[in-house]
């Protein structure tokens, strides 16, 4: 069911550059105050060449932030026609548009229909790009130059936390955009079960783990564990002294080299002569050997990132775009505010509720 015959890129207009925040997060390790100075996000040109380069790679998923709904009865009737069996073409308006709605939520995974609006579809700009794609790709291409023509900016709606709600479709049954920051990807493990929902995520292949480091659970830190610590801090100091070592021998970029060699000395001088070690240290000295051992992989071995990252926490801080019909982050909402889900999630379920509270949405 080719999607674009029914609606337009216009139809998307509004949203388009949640779709650009979505993907900087991507490639990025800013924080959203940085990526709304992001020529890629708040320029017009720059955002439609970016996209341009995404939809060349044909990375569709970062286009599902941009959402649109239609009452299929103000499309031109031929239109519905084309869509539909010849024997079903003498049905009245009303009728045609709500058969070829149903066929389209049937058909589009992530499409939303409501029978509560029968002649209404809700469909992301990644479907629309895939079906522009059926039709041809200079028209395709084409389609990314034509975003340009848009200058809407991205005003975010609230903030509670470390969740910010940057968008919000208030149609039917509604769309919200929200960015996450400051969460562990043990949590965004957690929260990509919510398969309604679309994501883009800080990607560890592209962006630099240097300086991201790991969350500790507050057990962790409340954790009246301790242990000697001498030995431990020598042992581990060690082993990342023979590894920085190693990195400086390699023919890694001295800029990022250095930066490496900061952040040891800054660890070293944190830890040494400690005698004495919480659990949440423990956690610390672990996340550092790992992180040295990244850093050698890359800077030493010319291990590619993606394949580095393999030795990383999965506790590690990570950003993360979520969006979804209103209905689909309702059900996200209340299933992660139950008291046996886990503390972070939690949380993020929590100030979901809040930010949409405070837009007359109760959950």
């Amino acid at each position: 069911m080719d999607i674009t015959d029914l609606f337009s890129l216009e139809d998307f207009k509004e949203s388009i550059p949640f779709t650009a925040v979505g993907a900087r997060t991507c490639y990025s390790s800013g924080d959203l105050d940085y990526l709304l100075q992001d020529p890629r996000v708040v320029s017009r040109e720059d955002r439609a060449k970016f996209l341009s380069k995404l939809g060349n790679y044909k990375h569709f998923s970062v286009f599902a932030h941009s959402f649109a709904y239609k009452d299929l009865t103000t499309v031109p009737e031929e239109v519905l026609d084309g869509k539909l069996e010849p024997d079903l073409r003498r049905l009245p308006k009303e009728k045609k548009a709500k058969l070829v709605a149903l066929e389209i939520g049937a058909r589009k995974f992530k499409s939303h229909y409501n029978p509560a609006y029968p002649t209404v579809i809700g469909v992301s700009l990644r479907h629309y790009l895939e079906d522009m794609l059926e039709k041809g790709e200079e028209e395709y291409l084409n389609t990314f130059t034509k975003m340009a023509d848009y200058d809407i900016p991205v005003e975010p709606l609230g903030r509670e936390g470390n969740t910010t709600l940057i968008g919000l479709v208030r149609d039917y049954d509604g769309y919200g955009v929200f960015f996450i920051d400051n969460v562990s990807r043990t949590m965004t493990h957690q929260l990509v079960r919510h398969t309604a929902l679309n994501y883009s995520q800080r990607s560890q292949r592209y962006v630099r783990e240097d300086e991201n480091l790991l969350i500790i659970p507050p057990s962790v830190e409340e954790a009246g564990l301790e242990m000697e610590g001498k030995g431990q801090v020598e042992h581990y100091l060690k082993l990342m002294d023979n590894y920085m070592e190693m990195i400086e021998k390699g023919d890694g970029k001295k800029e990022l080299v250095g930066a490496v060699k900061e952040r040891h000395s800054r660890f070293k001088a944190e830890f040494e002569g400690k005698e004495r070690l919480s659990l949440k240290d423990a956690y610390l000295l672990l996340d550092q050997l790992a992180e040295m051992v990244y850093a050698l992989s890359v800077y030493g071995g010319k291990v590619k990132r993606e394949d580095a990252r393999f030795i990383l926490p999965h506790g590690r801080k990570t950003t993360i775009v979520v969006s979804g019909t209103v209905s689909w982050l309702k059900d996200f909402i209340k299933k992660r505010l139950d008291p046996h889900a886990q503390w972070e999630i939690r949380k993020v379920a929590e100030q979901m509720r809040h930010l949409l509270k405070k837009q007359g949405i109760d959950v």
